[in-house]
């Protein structure tokens, strides 16, 4: 489960929502609505819309009220869920954080 803290609240069901929480997503959502990007992993924001629903039990109307900020954040969050989970880290201690920012790689 991913939370998401939206940069402006959305109304969904009926409450104002700060917070989308994000379930991961099966093989039954990815046979039903297909994979949220192409083959050269570009974002196709038809489908992560549908994800979005689906994964994030909001309607249609309260994904409309994104943000392009939040949108793209959630798109991002949806396009990790189909990495390699050993890149994926959920938390880094200040020592890998400093040594990560001092690295002579890190030059972005």
């Amino acid at each position: 489960m991913k939370e998401i803290k939206l940069s402006q609240p959305i109304m969904a069901h009926g409450n104002e929502l700060h917070v989308l929480e994000l379930k991961e997503p099966t093989v039954k959502d990815i046979k039903k609505l297909g994979f949220p990007f192409d083959s050269q992993m570009i974002g196709d924001p038809k489908k992560v819309a549908d994800y979005i629903v689906a994964l994030g039990n909001v309607t249609p109307s309260s994904v409309e009220q994104l943000t392009p900020y939040d949108f793209l954040m959630i798109t991002g969050e949806i396009m990790m869920f189909f990495g390699p989970k050993d890149q994926v880290k959920e938390a880094e201690t200040p020592l890998e954080t400093e040594q990560a920012q001092s690295s002579p790689l890190n030059i972005l």
